[in-house]
């Protein structure tokens, strides 16, 4: 039985070498070599993010998350910056104001500050520091009427909305939003806006997707005329929709400039 398996054994492995040397030098049928991966490279651009045609890219309105050593309070609703975030964040403004719901007492908080950064967040265009002077609310930061602060025809701008609780604890601020804005150029609407009323303003910023305008303008009139139903339902309805829900309620309150550039 020996004898007879080396006999088979004999005869089988020429016509496996033969085999193999046979598969080696045909093309489509190489052997599978096991290479490592390599390591990815990473880099980072800083460059604007691609938007929509003419639009806006997306933000963030609320926290999404804190540090893990945040002190802040917890509160019923959260820190909340009021635009639409929907990739029509636009402008007729130069000088447009941005609306943030800070659900803190002033006590409750060490520094807020605002900043506005160029597309590619290469350059800070404007910087401020603000103080609730009241109570939780509604805020409102306006650029000033200045030309180094002045927004460019058709260029998008990046902004955000620091906030600490406690005062140095590390460079990286407690809670963070941010968004885009882009300045948009119709002579048409500005001169139908020009001779519209005040709810017809709104509705032709807000028809044509200029939000944040749409927002600044009801807003503005809205809390300068507390009383108006109209302008209470249309502020109602603005924000549902919008899905800012939360702040319909809220009152707008002062706050101060403590420093910009």
């Amino acid at each position: 039985m020996y004898q007879s398996s080396l006999f088979r054994f004999q005869l089988i492995l020429p016509i496996a070498l033969v085999w193999v040397s046979f598969l080696d030098r045909q093309p489509g049928m190489a052997r599978a070599v096991w290479h490592e991966a390599p390591h990815p490279q990473h880099s980072i651009a800083l460059m604007e993010p691609e938007s929509p045609d003419t639009g806006t890219p997306q933000g963030d309105r609320t926290v999404g998350g804190t540090r893990p050593e945040a002190t802040c309070k917890e509160t019923e609703k959260p820190l909340t910056a009021l635009f639409a975030n929907n990739g029509s964040d636009l402008t007729l403004s130069e000088y447009p104001t941005f609306w943030f719901y800070v659900p803190y007492a002033p006590a409750d908080i060490s520094t807020i500050e605002f900043l506005l950064l160029d597309g590619s967040e290469r350059r800070t265009i404007y910087r401020t520091t603000l103080r609730l002077n009241d109570r939780p609310g509604i805020i409102q930061v306006s650029l000033p009427a200045l030309r180094e602060y002045a927004l460019e025809e058709g260029k998008t701008y990046r902004w955000r909305f620091n906030l600490d609780c406690v005062p140095d604890r590390t460079a990286d601020p407690d809670l963070v939003l941010n968004g885009w804005i882009r300045r948009v150029v119709l002579d048409s609407l500005e001169t139908e806006i020009s001779v519209a009323g005040t709810l017809e303003q709104y509705q032709t910023y807000r028809d044509n997707g200029i939000w944040y305008d749409a927002i600044a303008h009801l807003a503005q009139q809205h809390f300068a005329n507390p009383e108006d139903s109209q302008l209470s339902q249309a502020w109602e309805v603005l924000l549902s929709e919008l899905g800012l829900d939360l702040a319909i309620s809220e009152p707008f309150v002062d706050s101060e400039v403590l420093s910009g550039e």
